[in-house]
């Protein structure tokens, strides 16, 4: 496992790190935004099919950003870190993050360069086909980063970045103290590992899906797939698997969180972000790592619920009810 990056190389060519902001934030959350249309359809066609759609409508998304506002919902003082063009769309996507209350003063905002957005097709059962339409997302440069503002938070989310920035983020982040919870995405390339292994030197939490798991590792069972990352040195692995539960590693020990049964799955878009944005909330409020994934298990059975990425991100409030209909009825 390789070291944190050090801090000539994390600030970039003789970069100094910017003027401290004076407020405090709980959670800093890297990556991108991205409008999302959603195409609701009876089936997803096959190969070379055709499906007729009864709505499309515009949401904001981007995984980070939905990471950000799910963070903002369930009561913490969060930042978003990315890049938005000057166009409709990335004023649109700025003004959600307001009113959300998520702060955006670090986010990068690029003329001429339209904003990032998606096609996704959506089925009854809530299942669904992704289409990314590039544009101005991600930051691309380490000089683009304000570090010192990614170290005034406890906790730095990143999720898909380039790893150079990636790993810039994480150091500043861990140097000012801060935890880093790393959810790659898939966004490494034909290297796999090899290209997000500076990124892991500075990880404390690593997220990742069954089916990215299974990519990195080459291992089917979640169990091998957790201990064969941990053993890379990383403190906390954390797998999920849909409705099979989470698996987390930590520091050695395997545990297992069921998933919560739900009925009227709709949109299953953003699940994932659901579950990292409670697992973090989880993790400021001092729970363990198992309440903190039931937690993050909570708000994603909740998000599943509604259409959209972001429509269906629950309030602590309604977390909290879920759990305790949820413990009283395993008690009864």
């Amino acid at each position: 496992m390789p070291s944190a990056v050090p801090e000539e190389q994390a600030f970039g060519r003789g970069m100094q790190p910017p003027v401290p902001l004076v407020k405090n934030l709980d959670a800093v959350v890297l990556g991108g935004a991205a409008m999302d249309w959603v195409a609701q359809v009876k089936d997803l066609p096959p190969r070379d099919g055709l499906a007729v759609a009864h709505t499309c409508t515009k949401y904001p998304g981007g995984s980070a950003a939905n990471v950000a506002v799910g963070l903002a919902r369930l009561g913490r003082e969060v930042g978003f870190v990315g890049k938005l063009g000057d166009d409709d769309n990335g004023h649109l996507l700025l003004h959600a993050f307001e009113e959300e209350g998520v702060d955006t003063t670090a986010v990068v905002v690029e003329c001429g360069r339209p904003t990032a957005s998606c096609f996704i097709g959506l089925d009854a059962l809530g299942d669904r086909v992704i289409f990314s339409l590039p544009g101005a997302s991600l930051i691309e440069h380490v000089q683009e980063l304000d570090l010192t503002y990614v170290g005034r938070a406890s906790v730095l989310y990143i999720g898909p970045a380039y790893a150079e920035v990636a790993t810039a983020a994480a150091t500043a982040a861990r140097e000012a103290g801060g935890t880093v919870f790393y959810a790659p995405s898939g966004g490494w390339g034909e290297g796999g590992l090899a290209d997000i292994w500076p990124v892991l030197g500075g990880t404390d939490v690593l997220l990742v899906s069954h089916a990215e798991a299974r990519v990195l590792t080459g291992q089917a069972e979640p169990e091998e797939a957790v201990q064969v990352l941990g053993k890379m040195g990383l403190p906390v692995v954390i797998e999920t698997w849909g409705q099979q539960g989470t698996w987390l590693n930590v520091k050695g020990r395997i545990l297992h969180v069921p998933a919560f049964e739900v009925t009227g799955v709709r949109d299953t878009t953003g699940a994932g972000d659901a579950f990292a944005a409670g697992l973090m909330s989880g993790y400021l409020e001092g729970l363990s790592w198992e309440g903190s994934a039931r937690l993050g298990s909570a708000a994603a059975a909740l998000k599943i619920q509604q259409l959209g990425a972001r429509s269906g991100l629950p309030v602590r409030e309604e977390v909290t009810l879920f759990l305790e209909s949820h413990h009283k009825g395993r008690r009864s």
